[in-house]
């Protein structure tokens, strides 16, 4: 097997370097400038971000035909997908050798991260309405406080048309009887505009107990007092219904769970000139989750019992920002949030969070740029946590660029952690301190010429008072006893090949490291590699080639089980006919291959998807 990891890394060398030699027919200009928001909670250009970001466009999402969020971030450097197989298989992400519950995620910055376990199902936010993704690698806790140590992921949605109407019908079918509806509706009425989208999800699975079907709405009023001053009002619900089939070795035939969730927030965003921004958001998050047990299970659970377990989060954000002399730049901003919980396993809980932030970026010279940042959250449960960050940009011409980062980062613990319940064989505490981080990067970007670009980083994080379930004897109970060093190198290449072709090659190498044992961190594979070969021609024909290798990893803190490295390839290609109608298909698992990320829980095989897109 080390024989066949030797060859295939040396097939993606010669690809990358007869990529790097071609230099006939290029297209015209393929660099177009984008815009973030997420590393300095400010629109700047991606080319003067300190950070190192990666940008998912809705345009990359349709062109790969994914089908739910993982898939459509599963390709990006340093990202895993912990994925337990299936339409209904939880999906979450880490980054950077962190855990699910130590990468933020958000949505229009609205953070939607559960205070019950820290983690984001990614099922649960639907690809409807999406316009684009962005990634931050590594911490942001200087901006956004708590559960941002290995990244950020914030999802920009769309907005109602900037004049007119817009409708989109989007149905497809695929193996397994997997029926997938989507609908979007949008209008701009003067000063006024609205967007609505909906979707339905319904899959049999490809194993017993595995079926699943969602549903979806989300509405955003939008009202522009002027091009300068507007409000947004966002609302939705999100709810399915899926089986649990448990692992292989000891499969469940019946149980069943179900999700509920609904949000909404208020925006209030005005510039009184291009220099000056205020803005204000009002947001609550609803989750409630039942878990019903058909059969006997658990110690804690007998047959035909239910499990329910409900939070709320309710926030205010308030932030300014101002440049000045052309040379300094401010940010600044206090937030609110309470948490609250209400569960069959944990009780009645609830904590406050009053937090203040202040981001400083000076261009010192043209090609220099330094940004120190300083977050201050007050905990109602267990304190003060003071979050420091030093960024820097540095370009050595137009086309090079070398990016750096200090950063502290925490995360406080989760309901879970200090109030589940004592039923025998597991008990939370309520004593637990914030796990801490201390993280440093520095990466070079450079542009060979026009048509290729290469990035690569290196970071390492030291993670501190990490908190990990042990048995003191009589059940788990979780404790802040855990460290870890990792560190990693994330490497990023994008070709433009002839005319209509672009060939994105991506590895991850991460060595993380249980410091006080000396054993790899569990699920974190030591090697990762992602390639895409993408086709697109003006007559609206798109071809995409992707696949996907990740090392092994081990199951247990021990080291002594592991999972099996793998290799996964998809395509898909779509055809726009007019402006009204799009017909795609996609496989994934295109060779078939048995394989799991999780160490019980198998993918789905060969899977095939086809439908069609209206629009008017």
């Amino acid at each position: 097997m080390e024989t066949n990891m030797k060859y295939f890394f040396r097939i993606l060398l010669i690809i990358l370097l007869i990529s790097v030699s071609i230099k006939i027919v290029w297209a015209d200009d393929v660099n177009l400038e984008k815009i973030v928001v997420t590393p300095s909670r400010i629109e700047e250009s991606y080319g003067d971000t300190c950070r190192n970001v990666d940008v998912v466009t809705s345009k990359d999402i349709e062109s790969f035909g994914s089908g739910n969020l993982a898939g459509a971030l599963a390709g990006i450097t340093s990202v895993n997908i912990k994925d337990y197989g299936g339409q209904g298989g939880s999906k979450t992400i880490t980054m950077r050798g962190a855990t699910a519950s130590q990468v933020l995620v958000s949505v229009d910055g609205r953070p939607v991260n559960n205070p019950r376990d820290g983690q984001v199902d990614l099922n649960s936010i639907p690809l409807d309405d999406i316009e684009r993704i962005e990634v931050v690698h590594g911490p942001g806790s200087s901006l956004y406080g708590s559960q941002a140590m290995g990244g950020m992921v914030n999802i920009i949605t769309k907005r109602p048309p900037k004049e007119g109407q817009k409708t989109e019908a989007t149905t497809s079918f695929g193996t397994f009887r997997t029926y997938t509806e989507k609908l979007l509706q949008g209008a701009r009425i003067g000063k006024f505009g609205y967007l609505v989208t909906g979707g339905y999800k319904s899959s049999e699975g490809f194993r017993a107990n595995s079926e699943f079907n969602s549903k979806d709405a989300n509405v955003k009023l939008e009202y522009e007092i002027n091009g300068n001053n507007n409000l947004m009002l966002n609302s939705g619900f999100y709810t399915n219904k899926a089986g649990t089939p448990g692992t292989i070795t000891a499969p469940d035939i019946d149980d069943q769970q179900k999700d509920l969730q609904n949000y909404f927030d208020f925006n209030w965003n005005f510039k009184p000139d291009n220099l000056t921004g205020f803005r204000a958001k009002i947001y609550q998050n609803y989750d409630r989750l039942e878990f019903m047990e058909n059969s006997a299970g658990s110690v804690s659970q007998a047959a035909n019992s239910k499990s329910i377990h409900s939070t709320i989060v309710r926030g205010l954000d308030l932030q300014f920002n101002k440049k000045m002399f052309d040379v300094y730049q401010l940010v600044c901003g206090v937030n609110y949030v309470g948490n609250y919980n209400d569960s069959t396993s944990s009780a009645k809980h609830r904590y406050i969070v009053r937090a203040g932030y202040l981001e400083n970026q000076w261009d010192v010279f043209n090609n220099l740029t330094l940004n120190l940042g300083v977050r201050v959250d007050d905990y109602s449960n267990f304190g003060i946590q003071v979050s420091p960050s030093f960024n820097y940009l540095y370009k050595l011409n137009s086309g090079n660029k070398i990016h750096g980062l200090v950063s502290r980062s925490f995360r406080a613990p989760t309901f879970n952690d200090l109030y589940w319940s004592d039923d025998g064989s597991s008990k939370g505490n309520p004593d637990l301190s914030p796990e801490k981080g201390i993280t440093a990067e520095i990466g070079l970007e450079t542009e060979i010429n026009k048509y290729l670009s290469t990035d690569i980083t290196y970071y390492r994080n030291n993670f501190d008072n990490l908190i990990n379930w042990v048995n003191d004897g009589t059940r788990l109970q979780p404790t802040n006893i855990k460290s870890a060093i990792i560190d990693g190198i994330e490497f990023k290449n994008k070709v433009f090949l002839f005319t209509d072709f672009e060939f994105d090659l991506g590895y991850t190498f991460l060595r993380a490291i249980d410091d006080n044992t000396g054993k790899y961190l569990v699920y974190q594979p030591r090697n990762k590699a992602d390639f895409s070969l993408k086709y697109k021609n003006i007559n609206g024909f798109i071809f995409e080639f992707k696949g996907q290798f990740t090392d092994r990893r081990f199951s247990d803190v021990n080291n002594a089980i592991s999972v099996k490295r793998f290799f996964v390839f998809g395509l898909s290609l779509s055809k726009k006919f007019d402006k009204y109608l799009t017909c795609f298909a996609s496989i994934d698992n295109l060779f078939a291959r048995k394989y799991q990320v999780i160490r019980g829980y198998p993918m789905p095989g060969f899977s095939a998807t086809g439908g069609l897109k209206l629009e008017f």
